[in-house]
């Protein structure tokens, strides 16, 4: 046996890895649809993906095999990242003086077929490979290899998405300790600006970067796998089995909810940078515009949509109009199987100072708006978990969603200096009120 000899650029690899924080994490249905895909489609009946330390080779998706890691100095995987190859392929490991007496060719798992697709970052360097094991000798059509390649460019985007969320998330921690830290000075203007400039900072930073990676890098190659899928589906799949089958839907549906979370997430961080500047309009005339737009989906689930009360509001009309379609599509989705959802609006102009509790400007006068429905409801004491990020109260079984919606909600209200409750108990709807400076 002969072992692969060390990457030139080791210590920057391991670096880039533990970048990620993937190492030891538990599994996840995206990475593991994608290990099930390369096999049905590859034809064989392993498919890994793994990822490369300096000890060991550890599988965050591992089809077909019942381990979670290896010996790094057994891998295979460890000869393709440090190979040029872009698919490291044996046929036969039996007949490679690199692999013949390896122990997991003459041991269980008895690998005799091998392809791995290095899986590098932006800058190149490989973290680990996608690849698929058979018992056999057998060959890869071309067709077989563009597929593969496709499903581990998404494998990158997966974890390129998993690192940029914990940036954001721990920028969002920094930027509330400091204001913390700050809220003791909140009347010297100098610790004022400098709140104001490190909030900038983090968020032109961040959201520039996140939001790059949404629109381009992952949307890219998400376009091309349902584009693959779609093909696949047309041309091969009479052939597949009825497990294969079910699990190409699956795939399916998973890169549909990906594209939803992408989409989400460019909303949620676009809300701070929209140029649009402060209308006073009518709350009906946004109603009946964001109604218009759910038309269908308000006439296929027979949605009573009522404005009870109007009165003026002071928004930015594209944000606020995001703001009530995600309620009214919150309500949509969250409905009693035996009732018609049944959505209620209403407003009226009040003084802050009529609500101490709430701790709005005494001097301003506010437009209140409320949003209800009848809908399926939930615990009050999860009150404050509904408007967090990623945070979600019922399971993607159940209902659909990224649990970003009432986050962007949330966001928007923030941004026109609002407030914003909920009151709600199970199976008795929702209840938002929301309270929005009005423009003197």
């Amino acid at each position: 046996m002969i072992k692969a000899k060390i990457h030139d650029r080791e210590q920057e690899r391991l670096a880039l890895l533990n970048s990620y924080s993937i190492l030891d994490t538990l599994p996840e249905k995206d990475y593991d649809n994608l290990t099930k895909l390369a096999a049905e489609i590859c034809q064989t009946p392993i498919s890994l993906i793994t990822l490369l330390d300096d000890k060991r080779q550890w599988f965050k998706s591992h089809y077909g095999l019942g381990v979670s890691e290896t010996p790094i100095e057994d891998a295979f995987c460890a000869h393709a990242i440090t190979g040029n190859d872009p698919i490291f392929t044996t046929e036969d490991a039996r007949e490679d003086e690199r692999f013949h007496d390896n122990p997991l060719v003459i041991g269980d798992p008895n690998i005799v077929f091998y392809a791995g697709i290095p899986l590098k970052n932006a800058s190149g360097l490989p973290l680990g490979t996608l690849c698929v094991i058979d018992n056999k000798p057998r060959k890869l059509t071309e067709s077989q290899k563009e597929s593969l390649n496709i499903l581990s460019e998404q494998v990158i985007n997966l974890l390129e998405l998993r690192k940029n969320k914990l940036e954001l998330e721990r920028a969002h921690k920094k930027l509330k300790k400091f204001s913390k830290k700050l809220e003791k000075k909140v009347f010297q203007r100098t610790n004022q600006l400098e709140i104001k400039t490190i909030k900038l900072e983090l968020m032109i930073n961040d959201l520039a970067s996140f939001n790059h990676i949404c629109s381009h890098d992952l949307q890219e190659p998400l376009r091309k796998i349902q584009m693959f899928i779609s093909q696949f589906s047309d041309n091969e799949f009479h052939n597949l089995s009825t497990a294969g089958k079910h699990k190409l839907e699956r795939i399916d549906l998973s890169a549909a909810r990906m594209r939803n979370l992408i989409q989400d997430l460019l909303v949620y961080g676009a809300t701070e940078t929209i140029d649009n500047s402060l209308t006073t309009m009518s709350l009906k005339r946004l109603v009946l515009d964001v109604k218009d737009v759910l038309s269908e989906e308000l006439k296929e689930h027979k949605t009573v949509l009522k404005i009870e009360k109007d009165c003026d509001v002071t928004v930015r009309p594209i944000q606020f109009k995001q703001l009530l379609f995600n309620l009214f599509t919150n309500a949509i989705k969250f409905t009693k199987k035996e009732e018609k959802p049944v959505i209620r609006v209403k407003g009226k102009v009040v003084h802050g100072a009529d609500y101490p509790l709430l701790h709005l400007n005494g001097e301003k006068r506010y437009s209140h708006i409320i949003v209800s429905d009848n809908g399926i409801g939930f615990d009050q004491k999860y009150e404050s978990k509904v408007f967090k990020i990623f945070q979600r109260l019922h399971s993607d079984e159940e209902y659909q969603g990224t649990g970003i919606g009432l986050a962007i909600v949330k966001r928007i209200v923030t941004t026109h200096n609002g407030h914003i409750t909920v009151e709600s108990s199970l199976g008795n709807g929702v209840v938002f009120e929301i309270f929005i400076p009005l423009a003197d």
